[in-house]
């Protein structure tokens, strides 16, 4: 759903310029690749994970169309310019300094282009229910979910105060996993996940209304360069990386 949702936010890329910084695996490389983007740039920290993109990149016969890159940096496309659309699915939560990666990405991106964000929500039904076991109960205050490399939860009100600093104006949100519905199970050949369907239906559509598309587990979020914003002085104040941890599994 989090995936669907993202490509919902992303949009035609027919033509575009797409930039994934902390692609993992290559989800949506591939998906930028099968959807006619005119350039398809991958970046993560991880070499191993570049190599699993590589190769299904190679499974679906795009590979001559994406370019992969083990970096920190944002990288320049390919004789300079800036990108239609950058997408930082499950990467703000994990960096030392979140202001500075959204000022390198207002300063890598197209005046009328969009910066897809997606990470986790403090408000969020799982982030009262676990948060205040995890941080109240057993006192553990640096709790910032399951995954340890989390640095924060973000709100949509601090996303959007964090993407205003940068340059940038949030244009459209999307939530999801407002309802749990998916469970484990424990079963003789171990753990498996379930999904209870009639709960996840609900979840799909409340996840596109005001205020709940504002409020799952995870936020996505769709920006635009702001008006009047001076990109020199963006650069300027942004370094030349952006150190990321990228969460796995993407």
């Amino acid at each position: 759903m989090k995936n669907g949702f993202a490509r919902e936010l992303i949009g035609d890329l027919r033509g575009k310029s797409f930039l994934d910084y902390g692609c993992g695996a290559g989800l949506f490389v591939i998906h930028a690749a099968e959807a006619g983007a005119s350039e398809v740039i991958g970046v993560d920290a991880e070499g191993a994970v570049l190599a699993t993109a590589r190769l299904f990149a190679e499974s679906r016969g795009v590979a001559g169309r994406c370019r992969f890159v083990q970096s920190e940096r944002f990288p320049a496309r390919s004789g300079g310019g800036l990108f239609d659309v950058i997408l930082m699915k499950d990467v703000l939560e994990h960096v030392d300094d979140d202001e500075a990666l959204l000022r390198q990405a207002a300063a890598h991106l197209r005046p009328d282009g969009a910066l897809i964000v997606s990470t986790q929500n403090a408000l969020s039904l799982n982030y009262l229910t676990q948060g205040v076991y995890h941080r109240h109960v057993l006192g553990d205050k640096a709790w910032f979910g399951w995954d340890e490399t989390h640095l924060r939860f973000y709100s949509f009100v601090s996303l959007t105060k964090k993407l205003q600093l940068a340059g940038l104006q949030p244009l459209c949100w999307r939530a999801n996993y407002l309802i749990p519905h998916r469970f484990a199970r424990r079963t003789p050949s171990g753990v498996r996940i379930c999904r209870v369907e009639c709960l996840a239906k609900p979840d799909r559509i409340l996840g596109r209304c005001v205020p709940f598309n504002r409020l799952g587990w995870n936020i996505i979020v769709r920006a635009g360069v702001r008006r009047g914003h001076d990109r020199a002085v963006a650069a300027r104040h942004a370094p030349p990386s952006a150190t990321a941890s990228v969460e796995r599994g993407r």
